[in-house]
C-alpha cells in the first residue's frame, strides 16, 4: 500500500522538489506510516517555519485564554505600550490569531537594523515597535490577509501575559508537558540570551537556503531573516521540529483541537491560528473534510489534520535549499496528499 507513496517522495528529491523530506501518517493517535527521504534520517530537525504560528503561538493563546491570563477579546492597545494607533483599539486577541487584524503580511524589517543589533534585544524591540507603527490596510475584522506582523505582535503580548520569553513558555508549557524532546526554538549565536545546549546539541539539522543576506547556507538556526534579526525567537517563525515529535503534538492535542470553534473565523479562513481547507485549491488536496485544519511553513513544511476522521499527515520538507525560488513543492502537496488519502484512509 505504500509502495506508491514511496515512489512518488523518491521521485519528488530526483525532480528536486525538495532534497530532504520526513512523511508521517498517523490516524487515532497511532503513526501508520512514517519514512525519511533524501538526505533526511529518524531524528532530523527541520525548520518548521510558519507551522510555529499554531504549535506555539496559538496554543500558548489559548491556553492564556483557558486559563484568564488574557481575553480573546483583548485589544492590543490593552496590552502594549507601543500601541497607540486608534487601529489597536479594534485589533483583538482573536484577530490577531485569525489574520483579520489589519495588518499587511509582511516587511522586511530586519534590514533597517545595524549588524550590531541583529539578534539583539535592541534588535527585537526595534521590530515589535516597527509592526506598531505599521497602518493598517483595512479595519480589524473586516478582512483576511495572512500576516506575521500580526503574530510577531501576538508574540509579545504572550511575553507579557506570560511574564516569560516565547522560548520559555513554549519550553515549560508545551514541550516539556508533551514529551516533546525535538521541537525548540534555538537563540542565534548574537543574541544576549542562549538556547541550554542540552536542547540543541547532538542533533541533526536539514540546512535551509544559502542566505544572500547572512553570506551563507543556514542550518541549525532560524531561516526567517526578521525572526533570526529578532534572536532567533519570535510569534510567527522559529520553531524546529521533527515528524514524530509533531505527531505527539497533534496526538495530545486533538481533543482540543477538535473544540476550536469553526464559526469564530470572521471573514477568514483561519481557525484560531489553524488554515482550513479551501475547495478545489487546498494544498491538502481533495479529500480532508471542511472539519479540517493545518498550516504551512515557507521552508516546505506542513501538516493538515481532519478532525473528523482523526486522520493526519505531516511532512517536513527543506524545499528552499539550497534557494527559496524554488517552488515546485506547491504543485506537489495536494498530489502527494490525494495519494496518501487513497493509498491509506480509503
Amino acid at each position: 500500500m505504500t509502495k506508491a507513496i514511496d515512489q512518488m517522495m523518491e521521485q519528488a528529491v530526483e525532480r528536486g522538489i525538495f532534497p530532504s523530506s520526513s512523511l508521517l501518517v498517523g490516524r487515532e493517535g497511532e503513526i501508520i506510516f512514517e519514512k525519511h527521504y533524501g538526505k533526511a534520517r529518524s531524528g532530523t530537525c527541520f525548520d518548521i517555519a510558519s507551522l510555529t504560528k499554531p504549535i506555539a503561538t496559538a496554543t500558548l493563546a489559548m491556553q492564556f485564554a483557558q486559563e484568564g491570563l488574557l481575553k480573546l477579546t483583548d485589544t492590543v492597545y490593552q496590552w502594549l505600550g507601543g500601541a497607540r494607533l486608534p487601529a489597536h483599539r479594534e485589533m483583538m486577541v482573536a484577530y490577531l490569531l485569525s489574520h483579520a487584524s489589519g495588518l499587511p503580511a509582511w516587511k522586511p524589517y530586519y534590514r533597517e537594523l545595524p549588524t550590531t543589533c541583529v539578534g539583539t534585544k535592541e534588535g527585537k524591540d526595534h521590530i515589535v515597535q516597527a509592526c506598531l507603527k505599521e497602518p493598517v490596510v483595512f479595519k480589524p475584522g473586516t478582512q483576511c490577509v495572512y500576516s506575521d506582523l500580526g503574530f510577531i505582535i501576538l508574540g509579545e503580548i504572550l511575553e507579557q501575559a506570560g511574564s516569560a520569553s516565547l522560548d520559555v513558555l513554549f519550553q515549560n508549557r508545551i514541550a516539556k508537558t508533551l514529551g516533546l524532546k525535538d521541537t525548540f526554538f534555538i537563540r542565534n549565536a548574537e543574541s544576549t540570551v542562549h538556547s541550554p545546549q542540552s536542547i540543541v546539541q547532538k542533533k541533526r539539522f536539514a540546512p535551509t537556503e544559502d542566505c544572500p543576506w547572512r553570506k551563507k547556507v543556514v542550518c541549525g538556526e532560524v531561516h526567517d531573516q526578521n525572526a533570526y534579526a529578532m534572536g532567533g525567537v519570535a510569534g510567527h517563525a522559529g520553531l524546529f521540529s521533527t515528524t514524530t515529535d509533531l505527531h505527539a503534538y497533534i496526538s495530545h492535542q486533538f481533543t482540543q483541537l477538535r473544540t476550536l470553534n469553526f464559526e469564530l473565523r470572521t471573514p477568514s479562513t483561519y481557525v484560531l491560528g489553524w488554515d482550513t481547507p479551501t475547495f478545489g485549491q487546498s494544498s491538502s488536496g481533495s479529500y480532508f473534510s471542511p472539519h479540517s485544519i493545518g498550516h504551512l511553513g515557507y521552508t516546505g513544511c506542513s501538516m493538515w489534520i481532519d478532525l473528523d476522521k482523526n486522520f493526519w499527515v505531516v511532512l517536513l520538507t527543506n524545499r528552499i535549499h539550497p534557494s527559496s525560488t524554488n517552488e515546485k513543492i506547491k504543485a506537489f502537496r495536494p498530489k502527494i496528499h490525494n495519494l496518501i488519502w487513497k493509498e491509506l484512509n480509503a
